[in-house]
């Protein structure tokens, strides 16, 4: 099914001449593949289910459009875009789940608010660089489990680390096709790893 849905969004985002809509796309794909990466359901222990993996996107898309928040003049209407492309790719998956057009539209919507729920707090902790306030929001966001994490945590540093990395990057680098947001995480990883 994993490959099945990769390449259903492969197709979907590639078919079409680049476009500036392709751009939001192609920039929604690379984050949710930087969510699937076996290193958070393994190392870090989210939980390997949809609502898991949903959980986990948020907070990539979060860092990201903390990113984003840095020149707002330049960068609604791509946030706006990138968050529809999400919220879009949800709504297609849960049918292809089986979820009836009731349903979908009332979880979207939960989803959705949800989703701004955990931006507004994720973006607070990372841009105040509180680790205890972070450490806390991914207890209950990415784990739903109050106290799971704390300021120490190795996830608690690594979101502050892949922050600090994005944080630093040009925004006309992050806002094109050359910017992959896996690729900072993987370096990310790999300093997480060197300093444990």
């Amino acid at each position: 099914m994993e490959k099945t849905f990769i390449n259903k969004i492969s197709n979907v985002l590639f078919r079409t001449p680049q476009t500036e809509l392709d751009l939001h796309q192609k920039t929604y794909y690379k984050c949710l593949q930087a969510s699937r990466r076996p290193e958070f359901y393994t190392e870090f222990e989210v939980a390997d289910t949809f609502d898991g993996r949903f959980d986990m996107l948020c907070l990539i898309i979060s860092i990201f459009m903390q990113k984003l928040s840095q020149d707002t003049q330049r960068t609604k209407t791509f946030n706006q875009l990138l968050f529809d492309a999400m919220f879009k790719d949800i709504d297609l998956t849960l049918r292809e789940m089986g979820a009836g057009d009731l349903g979908v539209g009332k979880r979207v919507k939960i989803m959705s608010e949800s989703f701004i729920g955990r931006l507004t707090n994720y973006s607070k902790s990372i841009e105040n660089k509180d680790a205890s306030l972070l450490a806390d929001t991914l207890s209950r966001n990415l784990y739903r489990q109050d106290g799971k994490v704390t300021k120490d945590s190795s996830i608690t540093k690594l979101v502050l680390k892949i922050h600090h990395k994005i944080k630093s990057l040009k925004m006309d680098h992050v806002m094109s096709d050359e910017f992959d947001i896996n690729d900072l995480i993987s370096g990310c990883l790999t300093e997480v790893h060197n300093d444990t």
